[in-house]
């Protein structure tokens, strides 16, 4: 069945669940609805209501990130946001790879590009670049998404910005234990437990997770836990520490496979990536403080630090250099004040401050003899450093209009230093200004429209993982590579009608400069290089919008249209002006549905629409478009302290034959990695409180 007819089909599933939940004209509506409100946020760093920003900016309540889903990755819920695009849930291995109006795209693994945070510190390394397998969405109350560049608020690597705030720990103790189990030999267990005590509160999260995966190789093995203890120190004075630690042995790596081996086994795996074990193993710790004191009615401070270590070592399916080893740690912090002055109906917010970070990478390469490590081949001592300073305001000047106004400079500075001198010393330095500032206004038109624009900048260095992948097979970094530019222009409109229906539409246009693309070469197939695009432009259109039609129903609907190309760009194959951008579809589209009963009874019903998307500059070969129909359902049944909650699962419930991950412009034709088809899932929470 073609995927448009699929997706239609679908739609009329939807719709008489839709009608028949329908409000009666004669029934009251305080008793079947809940009213919408606005929100507020605190990811633009000044505390604002979502409909007064002049970002465009999306949240994900914790129901949508923890309620009977498996928890196994971000996207779960990151789907309800528009112009967002994930592939990779699939591929342990390479991570999650998310983009934000086209920034992340290009990444090989992981999230790149995007600013990723967990309750104001950051998981983005200072290069740029972020894993999400230890962040346990367990402990997650909500997500706010940033939608496009926004490096005058978080500098370097700010295409968008993903902000987690994790659960505050309840006045009521309570211990939860979860229990998943579902198709592919999925196994996961969790344990959280918490109390908020008079001066003292904590929060503790547990986990581990099995999966032997959809494909061939593709197994997964990881444990996790997470903590956050609240100090009060004083009235007004705060004090968090945020811990995790990850260990994950095993995640195998099945790899890209071409077309006509996606077609005839689509489970199976990459010869050589078995031949070669290819996969990863990854040991990673963190701690940070963040501390928030009044200094007076009107002003405060904040200051945070953090420190992060990261052992990772892999196999690549190749022989020389395939075995890959890396000791990173990286720290932090900053400090910033707070002024906020209220003179009638006019309010005026400034915050000002400095931030620093600084990255280590010890990494090492050897041949990979089909999984035994072999001879040495690169020793180096990677490193980069910044300092970023910035100024945010922004002045509510009446009821209807508020401005703001943000500058941040960052200095920045990368180097090698090369300890495998076999073959000459390749050690080498670059030193990188960034000047990025950003205006925005907001216009209320009445209560129920809020008109909005910005005009915003960002630049990405390449990370020490693009700098240290060199073409040339020396050691150092890639002399040829330079940091990306951008700058976005956007224009909206938000608002929420009746208190039943909330909306946002938003257009765009950004230009890139220098955009940084991966390809692969031929004897290095599965690692990923890196060169640079002269200008591209980025066109866009995002609409979302939720509706509360009847008591306990709520409908999502969130489309994306993009269209994204090379302005200036050539390559040895020519010139590629006027092509498409590959690794993201033109048009996205997502519906919702959600019901909750009084009696314990929910659930939701999910449809996602990805359409086809090139694999390649050259745009020589497309991955078709595809439809997700996921169902999720439980119940919720609570005796005296006791709580049990079992749910069930089924994803891609219309079998639909799709792609989870495109290796961009791999070498071969090994653009594909098959998603799995219909799926299952089942578990149990149970939470006692006393």
């Amino acid at each position: 069945m073609p995927t448009s007819i699929k997706f239609f089909v679908s739609s009329l599933l939807l719709l008489p669940l839709f009608l028949k939940a329908q409000k009666p004209d004669n029934q009251d509506t305080t008793l079947l609805l809940q009213e919408l409100n606005e929100i507020t946020i605190a990811a633009p760093r000044l505390t604002q209501s979502d409909l007064k920003s002049s970002l465009s900016v999306s949240i994900v309540e914790k129901n949508l990130i923890q309620r009977a889903q498996p928890q196994l990755t971000a996207d779960e819920a990151l789907q309800y946001v528009p112009g967002l695009f994930a592939l990779n849930a699939n591929n342990f291995a390479q991570d999650l790879r998310i983009s934000i109006r086209g920034f992340g795209a290009r990444s090989a693994f992981g999230i790149r590009g995007i600013k990723l945070l967990v309750d104001g510190l950051p998981e983005t390394t200072p290069d740029g670049q972020a894993q999400v397998d230890n962040l346990d969405l367990g402990m997650m109350q909500r997500a706010e998404v940033i939608r496009g560049p926004s490096s005058g608020l978080y500098g370097n690597a700010s295409g968008g910005v993903i902000s987690y705030y994790t659960e505050d720990p309840p006045e009521t103790p309570f211990a939860e234990a979860r229990l998943t189990l579902g198709s592919f030999g999925l196994q996961r267990y969790q344990l959280k437990t918490g109390h908020q005590g008079e001066k003292i509160g904590f929060l503790l999260h547990g986990s581990t997770t099995s999966l032997d995966g959809y494909r061939q190789h593709s197994r997964m093995e990881s444990s996790l836990i997470n903590g956050k203890i609240d100090f009060e120190l004083a009235d007004d004075h705060r004090l968090k520490i945020l811990f995790n630690y990850m260990d994950s042995p095993v995640s195998d790596d099945p790899g890209g496979i071409n077309f006509e081996q996606a077609q005839a086994d689509p489970s199976s795996a990459r010869d050589r990536n078995v031949l070669f074990a290819s996969g990863e193993a990854i040991s990673q710790g963190k701690i940070g403080a963040l501390y928030d004191g009044a200094l007076t009615a009107e002003q405060s401070i904040q200051a945070n630090f953090y420190y992060v270590f990261r052992d990772f070592s892999n196999f690549l399916p190749f022989e020389n250099g395939g075995r890959v080893k890396f000791d990173r740690s990286f720290y932090g912090g900053g400090i910033n004040h707070l002024f906020r002055k209220e003179l009638g109906k006019t309010l005026l917010q400034m915050r000002t401050g400095v931030e620093f970070a600084d990255q280590s990478d010890d990494r090492m390469r050897f041949d990979n003899l089909m999984g035994l490590e072999g001879n040495e081949t690169l020793n180096q001592l990677e490193t980069f450093s910044s300092i970023g300073f910035f100024h945010l305001q922004e002045w509510q000047i009446n009821e209807s209009l508020q401005l703001r106004g943000t500058l941040r400079f960052e200095t920045v500075k990368l180097q090698a230093v090369d300890n495998f001198l076999s073959d000459g010393n390749d050690s080498g330095e670059q030193d990188l200004n960034s000047l990025n500032p950003s205006i925005g206004i907001n216009y209320r038109l009445s209560d129920a429209a809020f008109v909005f624009g910005t005009i915003s900048t960002s630049f990405e260095t390449p990370t020490l993982g693009e700098l240290s992948n060199n073409p040339s097979g020396e050691g150092g970094f890639n002399p040829d590579l330079a940091p990306q530019k951008s700058t976005n222009y956007e224009f909206g409109l938000k608002g929420i009608l009746d208190g039943r229906f909330k909306y946002e539409v938003a257009l765009f246009h950004i230009t890139v400069n220098d955009e940084l693309i991966p390809f692969e070469l031929e004897g290095f197939i599965g690692r990923t290089f890196y060169r640079n695009a002269g200008r591209s432009l980025r066109n866009g259109i995002e609409i979302s919008s939720r509706y509360n039609f009847a008591k306990g129903w709520n409908a999502f609907l969130q489309y994306t249209f993009s269209d994204f190309q090379y302005d200036d760009f050539s390559t040895d194959d020519g010139r590629l002006d006027g092509n498409n951008i590959p690794g993201i579809p033109k048009h996205m589209g997502f519906m919702g549905l959600s019901y909750s009963n009084p009696s314990g009874i929910f659930g939701n019903l999910q449809l996602r629409y990805v359409g086809e998307l090139f694999t390649n500059d050259a745009n020589s070969v497309v991955d078709d478009a595809y439809s997700l129909l996921n169902l999720r359902f439980g119940y919720q049944k609570s005796w005296n302290k006791i709580e049990i909650t079992p749910y069930f699962g089924i994803n891609n419930l219309l079998d639909s034959n799709y792609n989870s991950n495109i290796r961009i412009n791999a070498f071969g034709g090994r653009f594909f990695e098959p998603g799995p088809g219909i799926n299952f899932y089942a578990g149990t929470k149970i939470r006692f409180g006393w």
